[in-house]
């Protein structure tokens, strides 16, 4: 059965309001609240992205234990969380706690951060933008090793500890759903998507993929899994889609311009085009078509980003899409 996630706006508050007043005001009636209409519509999770400067937002996880508490039963995911940006212990503290106050609704979507400021961002950091992949393997050993039952010893290349415990554990391990968007159907995945793959991934969350990638990323990424292991059969196929549902698909279009060139301002002018390549947009029945395609190629969870100011409306027309 395939299940939808909604990706709140938490960008939109930053780059919209004036002052700290309003920024406060309008995190309680439109992001949390925007979860609170998802769950109510029948969404299955909640998702929230990840930057600290390059990006500015909201912070995922903080966000996610206030959402926590104002919702029932959604998952609470990020997509994607950018761990080498923090210590990994600081991380396995974080999602341990928003995994309990929760209820063990947390799902962890990682990646490593790509596009225009994100390498100024991790020189901000005093993080190696070239070794940023290599820092993420060695934190989710960390983090996966700190949820579990045991003090942690762990000699890297980046991080040392000594016998570290955080005192607590989430109520399950989060699943980790590996972020990837490229795959190659004649050469697989890269190699350190492949190694993360086999190590740590509970799911896959892809981006930008035809439903002919998906399809064989999908069973290259299952084969992974079933070579470590591992249960493919519980690997989640999840994708992450820009949407926007409108009249006609010039309207939905020159809406996700709009979003878009504001959101990402570096990226300059984009071309029809590019912006068909994200996701669906127009009529319904075009937007239903796109989803039945995408599930038929694996697609188990839509983790959806609607690129248009109204996201109450989306929201509603979506739901009646997919109810």
């Amino acid at each position: 059965m395939v299940s939808h996630g909604y990706v709140l706006p938490t960008r939109g508050i930053v780059l919209s309001a004036d002052d700290a007043l309003e920024q406060a005001a309008r995190v309680e009636s439109e992001v949390i609240a925007l979860a609170q209409q998802a769950e109510a519509l029948g969404f299955d999770a909640v998702w929230a992205g990840d930057s600290v400067l390059a990006k500015p937002r909201l912070e995922p996880l903080t966000l996610l234990s206030a959402i926590a508490g104002a919702t029932d039963a959604v998952t609470l995911g990020t997509a994607v969380y950018l761990p080498p940006l923090r210590h990994p212990v600081h991380v396995a503290h974080q999602t341990a706690t928003v995994d309990l106050v929760s209820g063990g609704r947390l799902a962890l979507g990682v990646g490593v951060g790509v596009g225009p400021g994100a390498e100024a961002e991790h020189e901000q950091l005093d993080v190696p933008y070239n070794r940023r992949g290599a820092m993420l393997d060695e934190g989710l050993e960390i983090l996966t090793g700190l949820w579990g039952d045991d003090p942690v010893t762990f000699d890297g290349e980046f991080f040392e500890l000594t016998e570290a415990d955080i005192g607590l554990r989430p109520c399950s391990p989060p699943p980790i759903y590996v972020a990837s968007a490229t795959f190659d159907p004649r050469d697989g995945f890269p190699r350190p998507i492949r190694e993360r793959i086999k190590a740590h991934g509970g799911g896959w969350l892809p981006i930008g993929m035809t439903t002919e990638m998906y399809a064989a990323g999908l069973e290259r990424a299952r084969d992974l899994v079933d070579n470590a292991g591992r249960n493919p059969a519980a690997f989640e196929a999840a994708y992450y889609q820009d949407v926007v549902i409108a009249d006609t698909e010039a309207a939905a279009i020159e809406q996700a311009r709009d979003f878009l060139e504001r959101y990402y301002p570096s990226w300059g002018p984009l071309s029809d085009d590019d912006i068909r390549k994200r996701g669906a947009f127009g009529p319904p029945d075009v937007v239903e078509d796109h989803l039945e395609r995408y599930a038929d190629a694996g697609v188990e969870q839509f983790v959806t980003r609607f690129t248009a100011a109204d996201q109450r409306g989306q929201l509603r027309r979506f739901a009646d899409i997919v109810d």
